[in-house]
């Protein structure tokens, strides 16, 4: 009962809150360098500010974490649930069919970075708030809309929330991902290894570079060798002779790191191109690991930490970037493991198949799993408002291999924004949402605040 009359208040709400979101997507909230009482820069302070101005005009409490983050919060007692969102943006790029900090509405679609991600869902968040209030929902805990402005540059505006000694809440989302809910986000391992000041063998290697950042499949990759050799022709390798030396190009297709078996790696495919040549020295070395351990695997067997769980898939392994110097030759792997994956089994399983190599870690970071079962009270809320909101009631909640905002706090899963088989537009030129399915999106958030909000 209480979701339809949630979904009528909310529609009596729809131009207030379109306009709210406008003003906000209107100002440009790209992360730049700090200053006084702005520590990402004027554009997410001024964003923050906004927010939590709305917030004190709807008559809520508020709270501005030394300007790094901010909340709005309604309701009694000693425990808090949270929906946690950001104000800033990433860059806009080129080829805006409207001003990308207009928040223009065309043919029922809002245009503007940050209508999906995050402001849209963060601004809708805090009118859900005030409709929950309005109606005099009955609930148990406080309800807090918590807003960051790092999150697309590492979130450490959440990370300062936390060392401060704020609250956190008992359960919470983000509506920051996708829909239904993602209830198991991989464990990550980041690993750069290689050779320190490498040694040149028989043919020496002139230049060497493929990819860019480890969590995407290379696309291409190129090795200069000094001297004309004669390379037998290999699938999506082209081979030319420039200057006396040998210029060998790759074109793979690319994928994201998380989903690399989508993907055609293009360093995978050189090092086929001259797996017949003997370059020598730590070059070869570093070749003949990465073509014996890797190779077109994805699973990370070669390396023997192939973890699979039934529930929450297999390691998936990008070799995302290659690259030699004077000063090393390094590679860097994306590694993403499910439930049953260990960070330290990972690290010591690499330290051992690079020692037997003579490659060594360069650096190494992990970033933790993050697992809510299925049968915790969180995920069954959110899953009852999910398929009594769409109807969508064989709706089930997702693993993925990519990482999310709900990592910041223990309990909490992503929520939203983007419905099943919507285009992903986050970070695109002429980001953009259909005022529909951003008031639907905003009701399913609303009536999964008011759930989480009762004992």
């Amino acid at each position: 009962m209480s979701q339809s009359r949630l979904s009528e208040r909310l529609d009596e709400m729809k131009d207030e809150i379109l306009e709210g979101i406008q003003k906000s997507v209107q100002i440009d909230s790209v992360a730049t360098e700090a200053e006084e009482n702005a520590p990402y820069g004027p554009g997410p302070k001024a964003a923050l500010d906004f927010a939590l101005h709305l917030g004190e005009e709807l008559g809520f409490r508020t709270g501005n974490v030394d300007n790094h983050a901010g909340y709005v919060e309604y309701g009694e007692g000693e425990e808090m649930v949270a929906v946690l969102g950001h104000m800033d943006v990433v860059p806009t790029g080129d080829d805006w069919k409207y001003p990308p900090f207009g928040g223009e509405i065309h043919d029922g679609v809002m245009y503007g970075r940050g209508v999906v991600d995050d402001k849209g869902p963060t601004i809708g968040a805090i009118y859900a708030l005030k409709a929950i209030r309005d109606l005099d929902l009955p609930i148990d805990r406080r309800i807090r809309v918590i807003f960051g402005t790092n999150e697309e540059r590492g979130s450490s505006c959440i990370q300062y929330y936390v060392e401060k000694g704020e609250e956190q809440p008992v359960m919470g989302i983000t509506p920051d991902a996708e829909f239904p809910l993602i209830f198991f986000e991989k464990g990550m391992t980041n690993v750069t290894a290689g050779c320190k000041n490498p040694a040149q063998g028989a043919i020496k290697v002139l230049e060497f570079q493929g990819g860019t950042v480890h969590n995407i499949v290379p696309l291409h990759c190129r090795l200069v060798l000094e001297g004309e050799h004669e390379i037998p022709e290999a699938k999506g390798v082209t081979v030319t002779k420039e200057n006396g030396n040998t210029v060998l190009v790759s074109e793979g297709v690319s994928a994201h790191g998380s989903t690399p078996a989508l993907g055609v790696n293009g360093i995978s495919l050189l090092l086929d191109a001259v797996k017949d040549l003997e370059i020598g020295g730590d070059y070869q070395k570093v070749f003949d690991f990465l073509r014996t351990h890797i190779g077109h695997e994805t699973n990370g067997k070669g390396l023997g930490i192939c973890y699979q769980d039934e529930e929450t898939g297999e390691t998936t392994v990008n070799l995302g970037v290659i690259e030699g110097t004077e000063k090393d030759i390094h590679f860097v792997l994306d590694i993403r493991y499910p439930k049953n994956g260990k960070k330290e089994e990972v690290q010591a399983t690499l330290e051992k198949q690079f020692g037997e190599a003579g490659l060594e870690i360069l650096s190494i970071d992990h970033t933790d799993m993050l697992y809510v079962p299925k049968d915790s009270e969180l995920v069954q809320k959110l899953m009852k408002v999910y398929r009594e909101g769409t109807g969508q009631m064989d709706a089930q909640p997702k693993a993925i291999g990519g990482g999310t905002y709900a990592k910041m706090f223990k309990n909490m899963v992503a929520f939203g924004p983007i419905f099943p088989g919507d285009p992903d537009v986050v970070h695109q030129p002429n980001e953009a949402v259909e005022i529909e399915k951003l008031m639907q999106s905003i009701k399913l958030v609303a009536e999964a605040m008011a759930e989480m909000a009762r004992k």
